[in-house]
């Protein structure tokens, strides 16, 4: 090869040689840089992710924050409970042996069950079972450090020791669902969390459940627990965790738990409530439940038998029940007809005992009828015929427009879920979802609390309020503050919804009236509710039960009782100074000076004998 060719070859080998050093250069220094990154500038991270085998993260629950009544007295509080956890990665053959024969299952069984709560890192610690029994927790507590992939996890567990007092105004918890973990408003929860279901564990569930904390532990390759050393070089910090916020609600547990000593074997509801705030003193709904029965994951057989039970002990009457109000309603038709300038409340009217509207007869309650009598009379002896008259000259748009101004046929806002609004219907409402036009015979049913009118004891209870004070219309409230684990204290302060300006007149006659319904003779609760420690202003009520011809005129004992009458007295005392307004209702039990009105006066004198010094407060 000619010499000047070679030369050609040899540049070409020496620049190929060139960018071949370049290159390397270039590689080696990639490599220091990335040396240096993983070394030095993330030398802890990948540190920590070396030993990830070694150290695992553990979550420490945070105790839930306690229910108090508004004295301090505890309704729902924590012990302690000790759950299993396991590390699905780290379970091997022998330890799923021996975790079966401690919890008395096969392994196969064991192997499912982890399966099936196993989430997406087979890192995550999962709960296998919750409140071991102190058998089965000293024997994995002897066994521990020989159980790959095990703890015993410590989480406060709910109790109500109050059993079922308040349990409809309390609630329950129950597990978390997958809906639900779908919600931004359950971000930071996990599968196996629990959560409030209804009432107030649920109302305030962000505020009760507190912020969970962390701790570490170190186990070797095969998930069994060593020494905490390795966690001193790690600057791992455990964080504590925060508890929630202790809850202050309205009522008073002794009353309460006298408000549910009076319905014992009843079905029905009492309402207590404060007519300067609208603070729920006493709410009350029987039969109840014990809502530690939830804690524990219920089974689904024994749910599907809570919730068929003909008594429905789950449901709260007190703002889901839903009933004719009968006369009681007729301080609403009375109102409105005072507002309206409709009557005269001196005017008397006949009552013969029967009203025809053409030719069709509507009946009063007395058969022979109440004679000669004026407004007031006509409240307090009930009189269904004065009501027929009045009610026929309103129509029942006037009427539903003051049932609605005074609370009735709305929800209250009140805190606690699946309240019922009732119903005040209008002609409107008829021709729209029974497809029928109102008639004449409707709007005089109506005007007895009969008919389509449908209200709830927590409506009924804000009837009597505004009344008692002339026209303010609080929100029910049943929280009364909450308190953090700093000692800061939110007060949850009361809200009036609006004020009715009606004429003081109304008021004052209205009032009058309901104290004659106790306190004169002709009254329908003189001999029921009067009482000789406390000024009570009521009035009573019937709600008719669709029954048979075959009942009619029988006496109520003769009448099975699903087929019997409910009975509604609603109040407020004393009467000169009102600080308190109540509602009862008790279902299939008759009439409403009988099987309503004596229960509200012993829980009014029970009240007083509490706050003795409310009697002469203004």
């Amino acid at each position: 090869m000619p010499r000047y060719l070679q030369e050609i070859e040899r540049e070409k080998l020496t620049r190929r040689l060139n960018r071949l050093r370049t290159l390397l250069i270039i590689f080696g220094v990639l490599i220091l840089i990335r040396f240096w990154q993983l070394q030095i500038h993330q030398g802890e991270k990948w540190k920590l992710i070396a030993t990830e085998n070694q150290i695992r993260k553990i979550r420490v629950p945070a105790s839930r924050g306690l229910i108090l009544d508004r004295r301090g007295r505890i309704l729902a509080g924590n012990r302690p409970g000790f759950n299993i956890t396991v590390i699905p990665a780290d379970i091997n053959r022998e330890t799923r042996e021996r975790l079966a024969k401690i919890l008395k299952k096969s392994p196969e069984d064991l192997e499912q069950e982890i399966q099936k709560n196993q989430r997406w890192s087979p890192f995550v610690p999962i709960k296998l079972k919750e409140n071991l029994s102190w058998q089965e927790l000293s024997e994995i507590e002897e066994q521990l450090r020989e159980l790959s992939g095990v703890d015993i996890e410590l989480e406060p567990v709910r109790t109500y020791p109050r059993g079922n007092t308040a349990c409809h105004i309390l609630g329950y918890l129950g597990e978390i669902s997958p809906r639900e973990l779908s919600l931004p408003e359950f971000a930071g929860y996990n599968l196996g969390d629990m959560v409030g279901k209804a009432g107030v564990e649920r109302a305030y569930e962000p505020e009760l459940r507190g912020e969970d904390g962390y701790k570490f532990k170190v186990v070797d390759a095969l998930g069994k627990e060593k020494s905490t050393e390795i966690l001193s070089g790690l600057k791992l910090t455990p964080k504590p965790p925060v508890p929630g916020a202790n809850l202050y609600l309205t009522i008073d547990l002794e009353l309460q738990e006298y408000a549910q000593a009076l319905l014992s074997g009843k079905k029905g509801a009492i309402v207590v409530i404060s007519v300067k705030s609208g603070e729920i003193l006493t709410m009350a709904s029987s039969p109840g439940f014990n809502p530690e029965i939830f804690v524990n994951r219920l089974h689904p057989e024994e749910w599907l038998k809570l919730e068929k039970d003909p008594t429905h002990p789950l449901y709260n009457r007190a703002i889901q029940g839903t009933y004719p109000p009968g006369s009681v309603f007729k301080l609403v038709v009375a109102i409105a007809g005072l507002e309206e300038n409709l009557i005269n409340p001196k005017q008397k009217i006949l009552c013969r005992g029967i009203y025809y509207l053409g030719r069709k007869p509507f009946g009063c309650w007395r058969a022979g009828g109440h004679g000669r009598i004026n407004l007031e009379q006509a409240i307090v002896q009930s009189c269904d015929v004065y009501f027929y008259q009045l009610g026929k000259k309103l129509g029942i748009n006037q009427m539903a427009h003051y049932a609605n101004l005074l609370g009735l046929g709305l929800k209250s806002g009140i805190e606690l879920d699946n309240e019922k609004s009732g119903l005040i219907p209008t002609s409107f409402w008829k021709e729209k979802i029974k497809k029928e036009k109102w008639n004449p015979g409707d709007t005089l049913n109506a005007s007895i609390g009969q008919g389509y009118v449908l209200v709830t004891p927590l409506q009924s209870a804000l009837l009597a309020m505004v009344i008692a004070n002339q026209g303010k219309l609080w929100k029910p409230q049943i929280a009364r503050k909450l308190v953090n684990e700093k000692g800061e204290v939110k007060e949850l302060v009361p809200q009036l919804v609006h004020q009715i300006n009606f004429a003081s007149s109304t008021w004052e006659k209205i009032k009058k009236a309901m104290w004659g319904v106790v306190n004169q003779r002709k009254g329908t609760a003189y001999w029921t509710a009067r009482s000789s420690k406390i000024e009570i202003a009521g009035k009573t009520g019937t709600a008719q039960v669709v029954r048979g011809k075959e009942f009619k005129g029988k006496k109520l004992e003769e009448i099975p009782e699903q087929f019997r009458d409910h009975a509604w007295f609603i109040a407020f005392a004393p009467f000169d100074h009102p600080q308190i307004a109540v509602s009862v209702v008790v279902e299939n039990a008759g009439h409403g000076s009988t099987g309503a009105a004596p229960l509200a006066k012993k829980i009014i004198e029970k009240y007083f004998e509490i706050y003795p010094e409310k009697i002469s407060q203004k």
